[in-house]
């Protein structure tokens, strides 16, 4: 079949109409958003279709993220402590932060000193996390220093990992190809390329995943109860009793009020956290006036599904059928154990709400009509499908082990997106027209040969990086230099095999492919080689390692195919029917 001319060309001909078409909307995409003159022009139905560059060629978000220690360190505590305790504990590690920031000292290190200072015992907090064979050695506390860190580079391993899998995974972020990497013991990196809306992108990165599903307490009674309690524990200026405002199912707060009473929640937590909690409304409303709100829920605080025990989180638009038909909605399974746990709360709770809690915000709250066993569930109230899609990718991802905060967000500007991109469009060009020219001298006809199917070959990994929704940065580019260099290098050993077969005074025809024949065998060695190592980077790596991987793996790929089918093709073309007798090599 592929000594039929015809068909190896219609083959060469179909793969560059290919990749011309999926080049297109490139090069429109960079011709319309380079062009000051064409910037009212609306490219956004180009863009997904278009190659995505790295932050270093078009800019974005280099944001670093800090462990939540104040909650890290009451994570680690002794759960069964009294309120009290835990109230004592966390004054003891705000004092510590503050004074960490102070003297510039590692904050777990701040913690022991501080603790010492003050005649503290860690053991009083944490006593948990010291074994049976520990108990006897003097300086228990230290012993719990090394614990805590232990647990924070575990807990940070972890971090890194869901970190990567959440953004990595999802369709917006996912796109510049995103850097994650440790920076010191409590802090990661994270580079988001081509993403300008820093809020947006920081709310989703802070998402600690964390889900639960839990009984709603419609208890106005209760709910006014526990507000009275809050402000006889608070030595705050204003009550909660003259700022909530009672309404459907929970209470009513204004906007304007929304720190303050975020604010003495926090400070008397202890007077509730251990039966309830109160929760906000995810939904932001309005009064006819105008006037901004949001609804407190009273929750209990045992959850009945936690964020462990769901699976196949999955963003869709809701079927007919539905109330909320055409709405973006998120789906979702559980596991064998949650299936049980939902199938027996939902059971013994029939006419109450539950509430639908992500990252302490409630959701919803619908009603349960009747038993679920299946296990199956769907949140709705979405915004819209980027929100849908965020909920989904940080639950799919799973849930934090601890909250992260940002502690620095830096916008990378085009500019030297614009300057690079220059930089190494022109070292291309006259990297290519030094290799035109050089092989044009040196192989003649064959060289022309060549250089077509150089030609070629960049068309074919283009298209195939667009395909793959790939993203080109300089790593990337200088990957796909390299693999012009390939390129050439396996049309010069089959271009020295003829010469060889030809002084030997083969026929012309006999010599290209006793040359293709012989050479393959050469070429196949030297590029598998390379293309495991590729393959290794391209899974193991992250980054601008993964992209030059990426780039290169593809290029090995398809100048092995240019040099053995495309150029094959040609000189066999040359040769049909003529009786030659020299080769212009």
């Amino acid at each position: 079949m592929f000594q039929n001319l015809n068909i190896r060309w219609t083959i060469i001909i179909a793969i560059v109409i290919g990749a011309i078409y999926f080049i297109t909307p490139t090069y429109n995409y960079y011709s319309i958003v380079n062009d000051p003159d064409l910037s009212d022009i609306d490219v956004d139905y180009l863009k997904e279709d278009a190659l995505k560059l790295g932050l270093d060629l078009q800019g974005g978000l280099y944001i670093v993220l800090e462990l939540d220690y104040h909650t890290y360190l009451l994570q680690q505590a002794n759960s069964k402590q009294s309120s009290l305790y835990k109230k004592d504990l966390s004054e003891l590690i705000t004092q510590s932060i503050h004074l960490s920031i102070e003297n510039q000292t590692d904050v777990l290190d701040q913690f022991h000193n501080t603790a010492l200072d003050q005649n503290i015992e860690l053991k009083t907090y944490y006593s948990n996390l010291l074994r049976s064979n520990v108990q006897a050695i003097d300086n228990v506390d230290s012993h719990i220093l090394i614990m805590l860190k232990e647990n924070r580079k575990e807990a940070m391993v972890s971090i890194l990992e869901i970190m990567r899998n959440r953004i990595e995974g999802h369709n917006q972020y996912g796109v510049g190809e995103p850097t994650i990497q440790r920076f010191g013991a409590d802090r990661l990196v994270v580079e988001l390329a081509g993403v300008s809306d820093r809020d947006q992108a920081k709310e989703y990165i802070q998402r600690t995943a964390e889900f639960q599903l839990t009984v709603v307490v419609d208890d106005i009674l209760k709910f006014n109860d526990i507000i009275t309690k809050i402000d006889n524990n608070s030595n705050h200026a204003v009550k909660l009793q003259n700022i909530l405002v009672p309404g459907r199912g929970g209470m009513i707060g204004l906007g304007k009020d929304y720190d303050t009473i975020n604010e003495i929640l926090y400070q008397t937590s202890s007077v509730f956290t251990e039966r309830y909690q109160i929760l906000w409304s995810d939904n932001l409303e309005s009064f006819p006036d105008g006037e901004k709100y949001r609804r407190l829920y009273l929750v209990s605080a045992n959850s009945a599904i936690s964020g462990g025990e769901v699976k196949n989180p999955k963003a869709l638009i809701s079927e007919f059928g539905n109330d909320d038909v055409g709405s973006w909605i998120v789906n979702l399974d559980m596991t064998r154990e949650g299936t049980v746990k939902w199938s027996r709360f939902t059971g013994n709770n029939i006419g109450k709400r539950v509430a639908i809690v992500l990252d302490n915000k409630v959701f919803m709250a619908p009603t349960i009509q009747n038993k679920i066993s299946s296990g199956g569930t769907r949140i709705t109230g979405f915004a819209d499908k980027q929100e849908a899609q965020d909920i989904a990718a940080v639950l799919k991802a799973g849930e934090l082990p601890a909250p992260i905060n940002v502690v620095q967000t830096n916008y990378i500007g085009p500019s030297l997106g614009k300057d690079s991109v220059s930089s190494g469009s022109l070292s291309m060009i006259i990297g290519l027209i030094v290799i035109f020219l050089f092989m044009i001298i040196y192989y003649n006809l064959s060289g022309i040969v060549a250089s077509i199917a150089l030609l070629i070959n960049i068309f074919l990994v283009i298209g195939i990086l667009i395909t793959m929704d790939a993203v080109l940065t300089l790593p990337g580019i200088a990957g796909l230099l390299l693999t012009v260099g390939m390129s050439v290098d396996a049309n010069i050993i089959i271009f020295e095999r003829i010469r060889e077969e030809l002084k030997l005074g083969t026929g012309v025809k006999s010599a290209i492919n006793i040359g293709y024949d012989r050479a393959i065998v050469t070429i196949l060695d030297a590029n598998v080689t390379t293309l495991l190592t590729a393959f290794v980077l391209s899974f193991i790596g992250s980054g601008p390692i993964k992209g030059f991987a990426t780039t290169l793996s593809v290029g090995i790929l398809c100048s092995m195919f240019s040099a053995i089918f495309i150029t094959k093709t040609m000189f066999m073309t040359i040769i049909k029917n003529k009786s030659i007798k020299n080769l212009s090599i």
